[in-house]
């Protein structure tokens, strides 16, 4: 990628040409895929072992999770969403006891109840699944570009990290600077990538 771009510029233009990719994927490649992840992600063993899992509630274009936090639900899991603070671009995890409580919050993403009694700090035993608009080899991630999980990240670097993903979606290697959070694992409908050990 062209050096006279910024990081900033070149993870823009990125997110651009991701959102392409899975705006072309055929409705029927996109659930299959769809189905291979949650599949793969209900089989991983951080995901059985966990307590309680950091998750998401997927936006239109993304790995869709309904049926992971249905299952999570089920299993009886501790299951919390994030809530963003768009002012400070902080992130917080609030329980969630049912699909039904979700409402629409910033970005419109879909919220749980937000409540000091309904905050889940994350511990050893917390798996925390990860959106993305792409991965790389190394384990960087592209998100959104609000940052709000890299500062998450900084503040419990011992978390356990899953990320989920679509295979088309991979960079060799992503643009990146120091605020940057690897994870140590991704799933795609082809298989589980890990990246423990691996250096850049």
């Amino acid at each position: 990628m062209n050096s006279e771009f910024s990081i900033t510029e070149q993870k823009n233009q990125l997110r651009q040409q991701m959102r392409q990719i899975r705006r072309a994927m055929p409705p029927e490649k996109r659930e299959t895929a769809d189905k291979a992840i949650c599949e793969a992600v209900l089989a991983h063993p951080d995901f059985m072992r966990a307590k309680q899992i950091f998750a998401y509630v997927a936006m239109p274009i993304e790995v869709q999770t309904k049926g992971i936090l249905e299952a999570c639900l089920a299993m009886g899991k501790t299951l919390a969403l994030p809530v963003c603070e768009t002012a400070s671009h902080a992130m917080t995890f609030y329980r969630l006891d049912d699909m039904a409580e979700l409402t629409a919050g910033a970005y419109n993403i879909p919220v749980p109840p937000v409540s000091a009694a309904r905050v889940c700090t994350p511990d050893a035993e917390t798996l925390v699944l990860l959106p993305m608009t792409a991965y790389d080899a190394q384990g960087y991630r592209l998100g959104a570009g609000g940052g709000y999980y890299d500062r998450f990240f900084a503040q419990y670097p011992f978390l356990r990290t899953l990320g989920i993903c679509y295979a088309d979606c991979f960079a060799e290697v992503l643009p990146h600077d120091e605020y940057d959070q690897k994870m140590q694992a991704c799933i795609t409908e082809n298989g589980l990538e890990d990246f423990h050990g691996r250096t850049e």
